[in-house]
């Protein structure tokens, strides 16, 4: 491993503390070796951000403003851990990891603007700050920056995963805006389980398959990591459900109830529309529709659906961990330990 990798006792910004905190929450970066990869990423993306500088100035302080501010990084550490999994370096995986990372945060970027929510990472949302179109802008910019990135460094088929996965992405999020609120049969979770394959689950095996094409896998262990990514991804997003349901603002750094202020595909929120009776439901759909959230608890509460969702996520994580068993990864015990990580929020 280069000299890069190595742990940096140097003091850190604001905004890598408040990765550090969110990841914290989990106990994850008791692991040394999770947070010096965390920290290089971090530090990989403010070199990235700070080699970018164009005209207007606002523009590109816009675009930095929701990165900088933070997040957990899972998938670009996921890349990283899937390429280290395999024989590949860290360094060489390390702008295929911020790539993903400026993919992420444009769409989080957009979605904000969608859902028009005021908080993301703990610091006012991107066009709240700067206004919904600068915002739009800036995460288009982020986009061609991540392209610039593998496009650099890359072969046509690790762009083609990636571009891909973001495909995906943006359907999932398109037939989630697209859900009609009115419809029963809208909420039942074989719905909220589709649109978490493609919001979530498709991405993340993208970046899964990037980092593990970037080491020396074989067919096997590439569908191997594959699958683990794809219950990874079901996981983390049926406990970020549950988090919106259940967690405090100052818990998440991000607007709570948003979920269910937009009507949006939630895996608690299906589940407790399916537990109800016929008259019940079309009750629960029209006092969701009117905002009710008080009504909405009240039935969240009642039918467990708390948890319910968190033992299905809790199965998905663990078929992600019997799906890397066996491979020989160099890095199990960390692809565990991040596998645990969707769960340890949750109690």
């Amino acid at each position: 491993m280069s000299e890069r990798t190595s742990v940096d006792s140097s003091p850190k910004s604001p905004a890598d503390e408040e990765s550090l905190r969110l990841m914290d929450a989990s106990g994850l970066l008791e692991n040394e070796k999770i947070r010096t990869r965390i920290n290089l990423i971090n530090e990989e993306i403010k070199r990235c951000l700070l080699d970018e500088n164009g005209d207007p100035p606002i523009l590109y302080e816009t675009t930095r403003h929701l990165i900088l501010a933070g997040g957990k990084r899972l998938r670009s550490l996921l890349l990283v851990l899937c390429a280290e999994a395999v024989g590949g370096s860290v360094v060489d995986a390390l702008p295929f990891a911020v790539a993903t990372e400026f993919i992420q945060t444009a769409s989080l970027i957009h979605d904000d603007v969608v859902d028009e929510d005021s908080i993301r990472r703990g610091v006012e949302t991107t066009h709240k700050k700067y206004g919904r179109k600068m915002a739009i802008i800036a995460g288009d910019l982020l986009v061609a920056l991540a392209i610039k990135l593998i496009g650099e460094r890359s072969t046509p088929e690790l762009l083609t995963y990636v571009a891909a996965g973001g495909i995906r992405m943006c359907e999932g999020e398109a037939a989630d805006l697209l859900l009609s609120q009115d419809k029963i049969q809208s909420y039942t979770t074989d719905a909220a389980l589709e649109i978490i394959r493609m919001k979530t689950v498709s991405f993340m095996t993208a970046a899964a398959k990037v980092g593990a094409m970037l080491g020396k896998a074989d067919k096997n262990q590439i569908e191997a990591l594959i699958k683990y990514s794809e219950n990874l991804g079901y996981s983390f997003q049926i406990r970020d459900d549950i988090l919106d349901i259940v967690a405090t603002q100052n818990g998440t750094g991000k607007t709570v109830l948003s979920d269910l202020r937009g009507s949006r595909s939630n895996y608690v929120l299906a589940h407790a529309v399916e537990r109800c009776s016929s008259k019940q439901k079309e009750e629960f759909v029209r006092k969701l529709n009117d905002g009710d959230l008080e009504y909405a608890l009240k039935r969240i509460s009642e039918s467990r659906s708390v948890e319910e969702s968190i033992e299905v996520s809790k199965k998905f994580m663990l078929k992600a961990k019997e799906a890397i068993r066996g491979y020989g990864f160099a890095n199990e015990d960390l692809l565990l330990l991040l596998a645990n990580f969707a769960m340890k929020r949750l109690y």
